[in-house]
C-alpha cells in the first residue's frame, strides 16, 4: 500500500521491546514507550523479546508541531483505550479519510498531550499543584475571552515565569492549552448539538466563525461542519 509523504507513524509499545530500523538510525522501543516518526524514514522493524505487543496507527497531516524520532514512556489509560477501538471500529471502514486521520491524531495526543496535561496517572501527574490550578481555572474559563496576560495576573505571576512553568510542567504553552481546551469544547458541542457553527465561535469567544474554523481544522485536520456531517452519517442521521 502506497502511503503520501506527509504520512507519519505512531509506534505505541503495550509489552515487550522492539527496534525500529530508520533512515537516521536504529530506535529501541520498550514496554509503555511511544514514538512518532515518518512512515517513509522506517527501513525495518523486528521484536527485541520472546513477545512484543504493539499498537501501529499511521495518519496523514500537514503540522510541523510533532516532535519525531524520540521515544517517550506514557501509563496506558483507558481514554487511550476508548480512542484506539475508535480507530479500530472506522480506521479501515470506506469513511471519508479525514475523519480517520482525524482519529489518529485524537489517538496520538490521548497517549502524550492528554495524559501530560490531565494529570491521568502518578507517572505523568503534574507536580507543580499551581499548574493544576491553573489548568482547572482555564477550564472553568472555556466560555471566556481568556488571555496569557489575565491568567498570570489572577495568579500573580509574570507571563514569562507562566509560560516556563507550562512548557516545564505540561511540554506545552499556556496559550496552546487554553486553545486545546476551546477546541476540545468545541467539538463536544459540534458532535452532541445542533447548535449553529456560529453560535460556538461566539460562546467560545473566537473573534469570527472564520478563526475558528481555521484553528478547528488546524487542530483536527477537518472543518467544524466535516465534523457534524461525519458524526451524522455514522450515527444513521439524515
Amino acid at each position: 500500500m502506497q502511503y503520501p509523504k506527509n504520512t507519519l507513524a505512531f509506534i505505541r509499545c503495550i509489552t515487550g521491546k522492539g527496534k525500529i530500523y530508520t533512515s537516521h538510525g536504529k530506535i529501541e522501543i520498550n514496554e509503555s514507550d511511544a514514538l512518532l516518526l515518518r512512515f517513509d524514514n522506517i527501513l525495518k522493524y523486528k521484536a527485541e523479546s520472546p513477545i512484543w505487543s504493539y499498537r501501529w496507527t499511521n495518519f496523514c497531516t500537514d503540522s510541523c508541531d510533532f516532535e519525531l524520532n524520540k521515544c517517550k514512556q506514557y501509563p496506558i489509560t483507558e481514554y487511550e483505550e476508548k480512542i484506539f477501538d475508535n480507530i479500530l471500529l472506522y480506521g479501515n471502514s470506506d469513511i471519508d479519510n479525514s475523519y480517520t486521520n482525524a482519529l489518529f491524531v485524537e489517538y496520538y495526543f490521548s497517549v502524550t498531550a492528554k495524559s501530560a496535561l490531565d494529570g491521568i496517572t502518578t507517572q505523568t501527574k503534574v507536580k507543580n499543584r499551581q499548574v493544576d490550578d491553573m489548568c482547572a481555572f482555564i477550564s472553568q474559563k472555556v466560555y471566556s475571552k481568556l488571555t496569557v496576560d489575565e491568567l498570570s495576573a489572577f495568579f500573580q505571576i509574570t507571563p514569562r515565569r507562566l509560560h516556563q512553568i507550562f512548557s516545564s510542567e505540561l511540554g506545552i504553552s499556556p496559550k496552546q492549552y487554553i486553545l486545546k481546551k476551546k477546541m476540545e469544547e468545541g467539538y463536544r458541542l459540534i458532535v452532541q448539538t445542533s447548535m449553529p457553527i456560529c453560535k460556538i465561535s461566539d460562546l467560545l469567544c473566537f473573534s469570527s466563525q472564520y478563526h475558528f474554523t481555521y484553528d478547528y481544522k488546524k487542530f483536527f485536520n477537518q472543518t467544524p461542519m466535516q465534523t457534524r456531517n461525519l458524526e451524522s452519517s455514522l450515527n444513521g442521521d439524515t
